[in-house]
């Protein structure tokens, strides 16, 4: 079986990136489940681990739903404040 170990999923119109520079311009678009699938398939990708692009728990929350949601994905790298009480 073959892994991708870590890609990112996007979608600026949700949320601010502060990495996405201008230098970035041309991956300045959403990016999601539908857009990495048929790359997956065109090269025999059967699992992938979906990591944390910005430090939210929102964004993790939405991860866990998109990996419940696309059979393809077979974990998630979240985001937690390991320093806040409530952890």
């Amino acid at each position: 079986m073959i892994v991708d170990a870590h890609h990112h999923f996007w979608d600026p119109s949700r949320r601010d990136y502060p990495w996405m520079g201008d230098e970035l311009v041309a991956i300045r678009r959403p990016f999601g489940p539908n857009d990495l699938r048929p790359l997956l398939a065109d090269n025999g990708v059967e699992k992938t681990i979906l990591v944390q692009t910005v430090s939210s728990v929102e964004e993790t929350r939405e991860f866990l739903e998109t990996a419940a949601a696309n059979e393809f994905v077979g974990g998630v790298v979240g985001w937690v404040d390991l320093t806040s009480p409530e952890v």
